[in-house]
């Protein structure tokens, strides 16, 4: 799979919960990535299963490999590492991906998150933005693009 979405620098942090129905948390996602001049994408993402308030023990571990910035919207890719409890065999890290967009909300609207996957790693071609449907409750920082 290619690192490069384009050549421009660009970055993201974001920190905040999935709502597949406004208010109700059922997953805590934690992610950053940067994009060198060079093309060069480093990042780390880690998901926690959680119900409410409750957090939930399941937890899903990988490295950006792929970052787009485009607007208000960062889109990246990352390969599924590890999980906890350990629902991955070693041989099979990193064989399964899953590209998560995140678009800020603007004017009052809330911010939006949409996931593609698990699918094969080598199945995805680049990162650009997929559909964002459900509410994404926290806080959304961008860079360049």
């Amino acid at each position: 799979m290619p690192s490069i979405a384009s050549a421009a620098p660009a970055g993201f942090s974001v920190s905040g919960n999935l709502q597949p129905i406004a208010g109700f948390t059922a997953l805590h996602i934690v992610a950053n990535g940067q994009r060198a001049a060079d093309g060069t994408t480093s990042g780390a993402y880690r998901a926690n299963g959680q119900l409410q308030n409750l957090s939930l023990p399941l937890a899903v571990d990988g490295p950006i490999t792929c970052l787009e910035v485009t607007g208000s919207t960062v889109s990246f890719v990352y390969p599924i590492e590890q999980t906890e409890p350990a629902l991955v065999p070693a041989p099979l890290s990193n064989a399964a991906a899953i590209q998560i967009t995140v678009t800020k909300g603007a004017d009052g609207q809330p911010n939006h998150v949409g996931l593609i996957g698990p699918m094969a790693t080598g199945a995805f071609n680049g990162c650009a933005p997929g559909p964002t449907p459900f509410v994404f409750d926290g806080d959304v920082d961008l860079q360049g693009g």
